[in-house]
């Protein structure tokens, strides 16, 4: 299970108390942003809900032995990797529970995207076209880093790798990105950043 950071919500010390309000609350707060990020993942609407399931019931279950957490939402999304990660591998559907280049998607729905002008929606597209030829590894790091706002260190208890790999990961990610698009650094930060307002 993953590590905690600093001292743990009220909300949480509750919840591992056996406050069942408290368990809807973390539920009903988080389970859309669970959903989306298990979607990415598995693709598939049953077996997202499935595995938030699977974690919700075992969270509750073992609830007297959690570590405790002052960050909700990377303890859960962290939680639920790992219940994929074991879902796929007692699936069979891969030798190793490892994300394929394209076992992540990082498109967002047309409903969510915002886009004022046709310089803005062809931008808009040039940036999705060049994050679905990343690999799936690099594809999740720049959805946490960049669309999810984690730093390094969640990102690397999240992924289960180090604070120097989730560092390395991320700079092929962009360095890829700037190959893909042929522009610098700086301008892929910067539609990365244009991309996200289209969105959120």
């Amino acid at each position: 299970m993953l590590k905690a950071y600093g001292e743990p919500s009220n909300l949480w010390l509750d919840f591992t108390r056996g406050n069942r309000k408290s368990f809807t609350t973390i539920y009903n707060t988080h389970v859309a942003r669970l959903f989306e990020y298990g979607m990415r993942i598995l693709k598939d609407e049953d077996q997202t809900r499935d595995c938030i399931h699977d974690l919700f019931t075992k969270l509750w279950a073992n609830r007297k032995t959690l570590g405790q957490t002052d960050n909700e939402r990377l303890y859960l999304l962290g939680a639920l990797r790992n219940t994929i990660m074991t879902y796929k591998a007692r699936e069979d559907r891969f030798l190793k529970a490892e994300l394929k280049p394209d076992d992540f998607i990082i498109e967002f729905n047309a409903e969510s995207v915002h886009i004022q002008n046709d310089e803005a929606m062809a931008q808009s597209q040039k940036i999705r076209m060049a994050l679905e030829q990343l690999t799936g590894r690099q594809k999740e790091i720049i959805y946490l880093k960049y669309f999810e706002e984690m730093d390094y260190e969640q990102i690397s208890e999240l992924m289960n790798i180090s604070v120097k790999g989730a560092y390395k990961l991320s700079a092929r990610a962009l360095e890829a990105l700037k190959v893909i698009l042929d522009v610098d650094a700086a301008m892929v930060l910067l539609m990365l950043f244009q991309y996200k307002s289209q969105i959120f």
